[in-house]
């Protein structure tokens, strides 16, 4: 690159840094969190049923079996297993629960 070439790059650089706006640190996290903010309203949390879950991992767990995965992480995936399936079956037992003793007040109720 010539003097010239070298001079005319910086000239350019320096008309660039001109026009841009330099923002510190923080004013760059306010404009991206304000960005951000807006995106929130069209996002939809989906809900993941606990049966859901267990097939999930069902299939992971498999996958990684498969693909010969360290004994500590197939554990890994084994435990999520089991703790979402005690989370299902502690959500039928409660629906149970609840059913049972409507189904006492109702019997109460009416004799």
């Amino acid at each position: 690159m010539s003097n010239t070439e070298a001079l005319q790059w910086a000239a350019e650089a320096d008309d660039s840094l001109a026009r841009n706006e330099i923002l510190r640190d923080v004013e760059i996290i306010r404009t991206v969190t304000a960005e951000d903010d807006g995106d929130d309203d069209d996002i939809t949390p989906v809900k993941i049923s606990h049966s859901e879950a267990v097939a999930a991992l069902n299939t992971k767990l498999k996958w990684a079996e498969e693909q010969n995965f360290e004994a500590h992480e197939i554990m890994l995936l084994r435990r999520l297993r089991d703790r979402a399936f005690e989370l299902k079956i502690g959500t039928a037992a409660q629906k149970n629960h609840c059913l049972f003793w409507t189904m006492i007040i109702f019997i109460h109720l009416h004799m």
